[in-house]
């Protein structure tokens, strides 16, 4: 298992193929629930990887990643990534991230641009919520994790309800497919739960929680305009995690920007749509130094 002591935290990490690097930063909040899983690699990687070397890696504080508790702020998320490339010997990389991971990739774009060839955002936005009641139980679970410490906003998950993004049950299941594959996952997740302690229970969640304080109160709107590397915007019209309209800010103020939008597709569309992965192909090989 491939591990290495980046940024002050153990990462995990995988590469596959050889050429330019491109590195995929998944999506997620860590902890429990989509940060417990050990995460497949994603299905367009074997076919990315017969043009580049393609870097996937387990965030802080996910998956099969260490729970530090110090370093989240998104600009030192950046900097884990910054530090994996060194790491591994790049000076520049293309960078995609999906969901969640999108706005590391955009801080990344913003602090490292001499590192970011281009740019790949999908199903993401340039901030966590429009909805203040939302961010606002965010900030409160967060304070009490760090006046009272994570027994303490454990418990209050069943005193006061859970907080966050609700990443399986916000939309409506699209398809019986989708609906299926969604239990499929939630059983997936509680069978993990069940085989883990609630010590254990308790570090995950303050993890997710740490996750999402870098989150909570960042908002790249106001440096888009300043953003150097070609970027790539792929987003669904109804997506309901992350709202179309945070996407649609995004490629009218990022200066070198190409979108495409999915009408009527909700959150996931990279992996609703072949389309979609032909386009982040296309995308970058144009955009791979020595290629043309």
């Amino acid at each position: 298992m491939p591990t290495a002591n980046i940024n002050g935290f153990q990462m995990y990490y995988e590469t596959e193929g050889e050429g330019f690097p491109v590195v995929h930063i998944h999506g997620g909040f860590g902890g429990l629930g989509t940060g417990l899983l050990e995460a497949e690699a994603p299905a367009w990687r074997d076919r990315f990887a017969k043009h580049f070397q393609v870097i996937t890696y387990d965030r802080r504080a996910s998956g099969r990643s260490s729970y530090p508790q110090e370093g989240f702020t998104m600009e030192n998320f950046a900097r884990d990534l910054r530090e994996l490339l060194r790491h591994l010997g790049h000076d520049r990389a293309h960078v995609w991230g999906t969901s969640a991971g999108g706005h590391i990739a955009l801080a990344f774009g913003l602090e490292y641009p001499e590192a970011s060839v281009s740019l790949v955002i999908s199903d993401s936005a340039p901030w966590l919520s429009p909805d203040e009641e939302l961010k606002d139980g965010l900030r409160k679970r967060i304070q009490i994790l760090k006046e009272r410490g994570s027994e303490a906003a454990y418990k209050a998950r069943a005193t006061e309800g859970t907080v966050g993004l609700n990443l399986y049950a916000e939309r409506p299941a699209q398809s019986e497919e989708e609906k299926r594959s969604r239990e499929e996952m939630l059983e997936w997740v509680r069978a993990q739960l069940r085989d883990i302690t609630r010590e254990e229970r308790i570090a995950k969640y303050a993890g997710e929680l740490r996750n999402y304080s870098a989150y909570v109160d960042w908002d790249a709107t106001p440096r888009l305009r300043g953003m150097k590397p070609p970027t790539l915007i792929l987003y669904g019209t109804e997506d309901s995690i992350f709202p179309a309209e945070g996407s649609r800010i995004m490629t009218q103020l990022i200066p070198n920007v190409e979108h495409k939008a999915f009408e009527g597709a909700g959150h996931g569309v990279t992996v609703m749509y072949p389309e979609a992965i032909d386009l982040v192909l296309s995308f970058l090989q144009r955009h791979t130094p020595g290629q043309t």
